[in-house]
């Protein structure tokens, strides 16, 4: 079965879920269109009985751009909040899957972008590859992704990447927490790899595994979630 779509490609073969971000002249940005064509992705792979994992990867010298604010202040007015919550939604989506979600990073990550790697529960990273936080710099904050970013960071550290708006390289993010694993024998043979332990598992105990994860946080992530939405309201008001 194989879906092709304008800004996502999607292709399951042989109990995986390839799918690709494909809007490169964009940076893979999170517009309405890539992030509703992701979350129908993930959903047709988490209903096909045979999918036992979904990978993310993305063409393009860029990873994920972050949310399109072309987009969303293409009225040069505050924007549907309908275009947040499809995001947090797509992410909540990503993190509460029953298959595990493998993010396959090459190239830039900002923004909105970060907040997607950390939604997936394993992160495999390009040596070259680097992560910023760059709301800060367009008089924003990272409101809707930082209930994602601290299951992976301590607060310490995301606030650190706030504040600082540096980039920071895949080897570093790993001591982060953002990253799980450096590709540096490169992404396929990295990939291929945890692969084969995956399929060497139970998937019932690996959704089991996710869904008993997910109930320790469940509460916390949907009071952060719309406390997310409210902030980004907030913030946003205060651009205008």
């Amino acid at each position: 079965m194989e879906l092709t779509s304008k800004v996502v490609e999607y292709q399951l073969d042989s109990g995986v879920a390839w799918i690709k971000l494909a809007s490169p002249r964009s940076g893979n940005a999170l517009n309405a269109a890539l992030i509703s064509q992701l979350s129908r992705s993930i959903q047709d792979a988490i209903n096909d009985e045979s999918c036992r994992v979904i990978t993310i990867s993305a063409t393009g010298s860029d990873f994920c751009k972050g949310l399109d604010l072309e987009e969303a202040f293409a009225k040069g007015s505050l924007p549907d909040q309908e275009f947040f919550k499809i995001l947090v939604d797509c992410l909540t989506l990503i993190y509460s899957s029953s298959r595990p979600v493998i993010a396959c990073v090459e190239g830039n990550v900002t923004g909105g972008g970060v907040g997607l790697v950390a939604a997936c529960d394993i992160v495999l990273a390009s040596n070259k590859a680097v992560f910023m936080l760059s709301e800060v710099i367009v008089g924003m904050i990272p409101a809707l992704i930082a209930p994602f970013l601290l299951r992976r960071l301590t607060p310490a550290r995301l606030r650190y990447m706030t504040l600082s708006s540096r980039g920071i390289p895949a080897p570093e993010a790993q001591i982060f927490g953002l990253v799980d694993e450096v590709a540096t024998e490169g992404m396929l043979q990295t990939l291929n790899r945890q692969l084969q332990r995956l399929f060497c598992c139970s998937p019932h105990a690996i959704a089991q595994s996710k869904q008993y994860f997910e109930q320790l946080h469940s509460v916390d992530l949907h009071q952060q979630t719309e406390l997310a939405l409210n902030e980004q309201r907030a913030d946003v008001g205060a651009l205008l």
